[in-house]
């Protein structure tokens, strides 16, 4: 019901053909309804709806994720407590024990980050290239309504592209339910999508001000309006395999009802472009195509990447969305999962995406996903004997070797390179103690045994185009001394701005790259979808 600027309330419908008819008949009965029926298409009564309930709308969007597990709060009372009484005790040690608290850090440290490495070869051990998961028969009637979810947010370059990639998908239109979502000031991003030719299956969804402008806030509110029982999320710039819905789909069924999620392998489609793109695409390999895999089949918690996540909506509604105040917003997602009882998988056929090429872009990319994991560990250890329980002794340890190998590390290597350097240095002026000697050897073999890992899980994973010889192995250093910068900026910025969002420009790469050519997986056998008919 709408109030006109006469005073007088109108009721505006959307009727489909069947009800026109008994429309008809309702007017004849009651003549005086007429002058107060409005009769609109179903977009516009949406967008009224929308209007009428915008604020409501906002609210829920930012607040779908339980207080327990949002990030709104950087630091509860206790966690401020517990990490003051600990840089206390800590700046004690080292004023009354300076040698033996540097040694023990040292130790702890190193013991800390073999855990790591021993993560990664295990992986290694049972790593291999992407083989595609057979299809099954099926009838497309028993297919659901699928939604697909596209945060946009100065995106206009892409749009074109994005429409052309998402429209190749091998699913029936009248049962695919895409919202292209925006922010409602991006003046010029919808301007481009009104500007192009899409299907009444797409849909513009404009997100109002209010709460923060993240991407999950976005997707909590895009939610709201989805029709499907599968969601997915896919970025601006992604080009997903024709038939990865179909994958998914069939994971579901075989899954269960407590398979909550399944994860699409990420291939970097512009990893020739430089050096920065290569280690880029060779890192996205490491984690997609071989720790995600081995934590998938071991049952473990698996930290979601930000796009080609599928979920069974049932399931993400009843964990609260997404957190709006997170800016890694997927590993959070894939932690509160595992504790509410669900398991989350991996399919086969990927999506193509697009790397950063210049070192500034991807400072700020890696900013914001480093300080997203920060918030993302912080969040699941407000009660962390409560988590202990929900996801079992041995997920809980491998999750923390996990969560905190990809903080420490970063944040550390830097400092293990310089207490390397000390020891050679110190050896280069006269023999080093027994401990010193100690020390030494296992600085060498601990960070020696971190690149060969991280290699080696890349390598097994990789087309044999992709890889460059030794080339990675000699860069891995160099890039993870980049990381660690983007590590303490991610630090202060956690301190200062804990929920700015530092967003990553996409440019269109209108190819897709077929799979001897490299990181593809559009076998030419497979790229062209099987056609359902709608």
């Amino acid at each position: 019901m709408v109030i006109g600027r006469d005073g007088i309330s109108y009721l505006y419908i959307a009727p489909g053909e069947r009800r026109i008819a008994r429309l008809r008949e309702h007017l004849k009965a009651a003549p005086q309804l007429r002058e107060r029926i409005r009769i609109c298409t179903p977009s516009v009564l949406k967008s009224i709806l929308r209007q009428r309930h915008q604020r409501d709308l906002v609210m829920r969007a930012h607040a779908m994720t339980p207080q327990l597990f949002s990030a709104a709060r950087v630091l509860d009372t206790p966690q401020a407590f517990v990490i003051a009484m600990a840089v206390y005790a800590f700046l004690g040690c080292i004023v009354n024990w300076p040698m033996k608290t540097m040694l023990a850090l040292h130790v702890a440290m190193s013991l800390f980050f073999f855990g790591c490495v021993l993560i990664r070869l295990f992986a290694a051990a049972s790593g291999k290239r992407l083989q595609f998961t057979e299809i099954a028969p099926f009838k497309p009637r028993d297919l659901p309504v699928y939604s697909i979810l596209v945060p946009l947010y100065r995106e206009k370059d892409v749009v074109a592209q994005l429409i052309a990639a998402l429209n190749r998908l091998n699913w029936p239109r009248s049962k695919l339910d895409i919202k292209l979502v925006c922010e409602k000031d991006d003046y010029e991003t919808i301007a481009a999508i009104r500007c192009n030719t899409m299907p009444s299956n797409f849909e513009l969804v404009l997100v109002p001000p209010g709460g923060p402008r993240t991407k999950p806030k976005a997707l909590n509110y895009a939610l709201q309006f989805a029709r499907g029982e599968i969601v997915a999320v896919f970025d601006a710039e992604d080009r997903p395999h024709p038939d990865q819905l179909l994958e998914a789909w069939q994971a579901f069924r075989r899954g269960g009802s407590k398979l909550a999620c399944v994860q699409a392998p990420l291939i970097i489609g512009n990893f020739r472009r430089n050096l920065l793109t290569r280690m880029f695409a060779f890192e996205y390999a490491v984690l997609f195509r071989g720790l995600l895999p081995w934590l998938a089949r071991r049952g473990l918690v698996i930290p979601l990447g930000g796009t080609s996540n599928h979920f069974r909506r049932s399931c993400l509604e009843q964990v609260g969305g997404w957190d709006a105040y997170n800016v890694t917003e997927d590993a959070d997602l894939g932690m509160r999962l595992a504790r509410f009882g669900y398991r989350i998988d991996v399919i086969s056929r990927g999506t193509i995406e697009d790397a950063p090429e210049e070192h500034g872009v991807w400072h700020r990319q890696r900013t914001r996903w480093i300080k997203g994991w920060m918030q993302t560990w912080l969040v699941h250890g407000r009660q962390p004997m409560n988590t202990w329980r929900e996801l079992g002794w041995w997920r809980f340890v491998v999750s923390q070797i996990y969560t905190l190998g990809i903080i420490g590390s970063a944040l550390l290597h830097p400092l293990m390179l310089l207490m390397l350097a000390g020891l050679c240095l110190r050896m280069a002026f006269g023999p080093l103690t027994p401990q010193g000697l100690w020390l030494l050897a296992l600085d060498v073999i601990n960070i020696l045994m971190a690149y060969m890992s991280f290699h080696m899980l890349g390598a097994k994973t990789m087309e044999p185009t992709e890889l460059g010889g030794y080339a990675y192995f000699l860069a891995i250093p160099i890039y993870w001394v980049l990381i660690s910068l983007s590590a303490w900026r991610a630090v202060w910025q956690l301190v200062r701005q804990p929920h700015l969002w530092e967003k990553t420009p996409h440019q269109p790469n209108l190819f897709y790259i077929p799979l001897e050519d490299a990181s593809s997986e559009f076998d030419a056998r497979n790229a062209a979808p099987r056609p359902i008919m709608d």
